[in-house]
């Protein structure tokens, strides 16, 4: 049985490997995100933004339909259409889902509250 202090190492090491959205978006730059901004933003103003939409929103506490009055119709697609995702980042980036990182909030499919939030692929 693993001691306590081996247990706080192993925390402390998997904390320093994990990844987390918001680093992730911080990594794309820090634009600040407003509503009227990113309805008329390019895709690589768009990633720029995100780190600034996650600090103003705590999009994990919103509904899907939340998601779409604040940033506007999906451009993008993740698995089923309940999840709203959106493309954003420089195009140079490619996934099976298309150019460009996906900012994915997906969704529970019975009652639309947003699970988790991620990119495609991991912003390294």
């Amino acid at each position: 049985m693993p001691t306590r202090a081996q247990v706080l190492l192993l925390s402390i090491l998997l904390s320093g490997c994990w990844n987390s959205v918001e680093d992730q978006a911080k990594k794309l730059g820090a634009r600040e995100f407003t509503t009227q901004t990113w309805a008329t933003a390019t895709d690589l103003q768009r990633g720029e933004m995100t780190a600034s939409l996650l600090r103003k929103h705590d999009v994990t506490s919103f509904h899907r339909k939340e998601v779409v009055a604040l940033l506007g119709a999906p451009t993008g697609y993740y698995d089923y259409d309940t999840n709203p995702a959106y493309f954003v980042g420089p195009t140079t980036v490619e996934s099976m889902y298309g150019k460009g990182y996906l900012l994915v909030f997906e969704t529970d499919k019975y009652d639309g509250e947003v699970d988790r939030v991620f990119f495609l692929p991991e912003v390294e």
